[in-house]
């Protein structure tokens, strides 16, 4: 860490964008970006969202706003006593002075000879002189008056001293809050799943039997759980967004593991009144406009898998098909317009009972996989997992537990 590098960043957070603090600064705004960056990874922390050439504060930024700006003002008291305001920020902004060569700048003081600090330090003495020096240069301050005996500290090397301590205590609290932050992180087992029918369907119930049994039997370490569509999961894995998945498609990619848990049959669903009459299958599908979930989502791919199955390829592109991401809108269009959809049986426990579902046959099963890439972390989760859904039974008949999960 370097005091150009804190007060940039201090600055980029105060204006909320690269841009105007670098209008302010009167430096390039890569070399601004390039700062908040190096910022980040020193407290392992997000501080900018970007979004293309636009860039906002992150909640954890607005956080620590108050105590970077505090590190940004000793530093500021420190390096640039005698300049105020903008023109203190401009000047430490172009600052390479390091908290390190600070550092020594204070034990070659205390100790009172660059030999002796040197020596504590194992560098040469000659580096160390020149680092000194360099440190004056950069400041445009004498910090030592040099004799054959040893060296003096100036008064601008006192001041120095005097607020590095501060600096440092500030510094090491954003340090420590880091590396709170980086085992918490590091400890939270993230799963993505997707999204549940309802309530009362097996995603839900499963994710509730794992969250419960998390809870209990590991108290000490979180589990972070996200739900999305199958494609938005299989993308977190790969982008490290989630650790584990709990996706309902057959394609799995073949640089991940995966564990197929929950079973359940395809049926045609539609209300009573649109269903009673027709017992033919086929002749629903022909006759009723279908809404189905996208093929972003696993059920999605199944209903049109399911579709290709049971109808030739002409028929198919002459059915009315509408997709939505939303069951219950789904529900509602079944109950209340005529839809018929494509579901699994065991989704129809927790939807109105005016519902109703024809077989098909020959049947198509959607399956529930759990998935994670291949670290020792995630691999460490996916166990933890497994071993927490060992005592887990679907809640209805239409759903059964593919494996146990040992």
């Amino acid at each position: 860490m370097d005091i150009a590098t804190l007060v940039m960043t201090a600055v980029v957070l105060r204006c909320g964008n690269v841009r105007e603090a670098a209008r302010q600064l009167g430096r390039a705004p890569s070399t601004l970006s390039a700062a908040v960056k190096r910022f980040e990874r020193s407290i392992a922390a997000p501080l900018l969202n970007r979004v293309g050439a636009a860039s906002f504060l992150t909640l954890e930024a607005r956080r620590m706003l108050d105590e970077i700006e505090a590190a940004a003002d000793v530093a500021m008291g420190m390096i640039a006593p005698d300049r105020a305001g903008d023109a203190a920020r401009a000047f430490c902004a172009e600052c390479d002075v390091s908290l390190t060569a600070l550092q020594r700048v204070a034990l070659v003081a205390e100790t009172g000879s660059v030999r002796r600090a040197a020596r504590i330090i194992r560098l040469g003495q000659p580096q160390l002189a020149r680092q000194i020096a360099r440190v004056e240069d950069e400041l445009g301050s004498v910090l030592f008056h040099r004799s054959r005996i040893g060296v003096t500290p100036t008064p601008a090397c006192q001041l120095l001293v005097t607020s590095l301590a501060e600096l440092e205590k500030t510094m090491q609290r954003l340090s420590r809050r880091a590396r709170e932050r980086f085992r918490s992180t590091n400890a939270t087992i993230r799963l993505g799943a997707v999204m549940p029918l309802g309530h009362e369907s097996n995603v839900a119930r499963l994710l509730a039997f794992l969250v419960a049994a998390w809870q209990r039997d590991r108290p000490t370490q979180p589990l972070f759980v996200t739900n999305g569509t199958a494609e938005d999961l299989l993308t977190g894995l790969k982008d490290k967004r989630c650790d584990v998945a709990l996706i309902d498609s057959d394609t799995i990619p073949a640089d991940v593991s995966s564990r197929a848990l929950v079973r359940s049959k395809l049926v045609v669903v539609g209300a009573r009144g649109v269903l009673g009459d027709q017992p033919d299958v086929m002749q629903v599908l022909r006759q009723q406009p279908l809404a189905l979930p996208s093929r972003r989502t696993g059920l999605g791919q199944a209903a049109h898998k399911l579709l290709a199955q049971l109808l030739p390829q002409a028929e198919i592109d002459a059915l009315t098909i509408t997709e939505i991401d939303s069951i219950p809108i789904i529900a509602n269009l079944m109950l209340d317009f005529g839809f018929v959809s494509v579901l699994p049986e065991s989704a129809l426990v927790s939807f109105d009972a005016r519902l109703v579902a024809l077989p098909v046959d020959p049947g198509l099963e959607l399956i529930l996989s759990l998935v994670w890439v291949q670290t020792e972390g995630a691999r460490r989760g996916a166990r933890s997992i497994l071993a927490a859904l060992r005592n887990y039974a679907p809640a209805t008949p239409a759903a059964a537990m593919m494996v146990n999960s040992d």
